[in-house]
């Protein structure tokens, strides 16, 4: 074998040997490629799965929060005899309260005992229960008569509904007439009245 047959033929082997490797190298390219696409296809699928899986319990979390908000307020009703009376001859009675998950029911009946007239519920906004806690109830003043205005002589008298449940955990409530711009003197014409309601035990269930 002259030597230009030799050095052709270890030309040719050696194109063999680099297209073997080549060839190899890109098939480890691939697989590696391969590996990465399933694993981002599994990490999306996990992160896909993980999701849906806390929007559940979220969901359920705040179905739990709602029903457990529902079954912890008063579900119950009771006489009352609260009476209070005002320096300008305002005189107050509670007489019956009753509770549910989504308001306060109370019968108030006051009577005007000044010479002017009066009003418990002045701007539409003055009538809230308090209680122990720190919640506040507004009342939904009655349609007819929002102010709850009540001439000389007279006596108002009807159910009050105030918005929200009250939690088992209160103890107490108070009802206020003119919460925010009532006064104590005698010869005012929009009250500041409270009633103390105190929540007893048996008050907590139903009956």
């Amino acid at each position: 074998m002259d030597k230009r047959n030799f050095k052709d033929k270890l030309i040719e082997h050696t194109n063999d040997a680099d297209k073997y490797n080549s060839g190899y190298v890109l098939g480890i390219i691939s697989a590696i490629l391969m590996i990465m696409c399933v694993g981002a296809l599994l990490m999306f699928d996990n992160k896909q799965v993980q999701k849906i899986i806390t929007e559940n319990l979220n969901v359920e979390t705040v179905e739990n929060s709602i029903e457990e908000q529902k079954t912890s307020t008063l579900l119950t009703a009771r006489k009352l005899k609260v009476k209070t009376t005002h320096p300008n001859g305002a005189v107050g009675r509670l007489t019956y309260i009753s509770f549910n998950q989504e308001n306060t029911t109370v019968e108030l009946a006051v009577t005007n005992g000044f010479r002017h007239t009066i009003y418990l519920n002045l701007h539409g906004k003055g009538v809230v229960i308090v209680d122990n806690l720190g919640n506040k109830y507004n009342v939904q003043p009655p349609p007819d008569n929002p102010y709850l205005e009540i001439t000389p002589g007279d006596t108002f008298k009807g159910e009050l509904v105030f918005s929200g449940g009250i939690p088992l955990r209160a103890s107490n409530l108070t009802l206020i007439t003119n919460n925010q711009i009532g006064s104590d003197q005698a010869f005012t014409r929009r009250p500041k009245m409270e009633f103390y309601i105190p929540l007893n035990v048996e008050d907590k269930f139903l009956g």
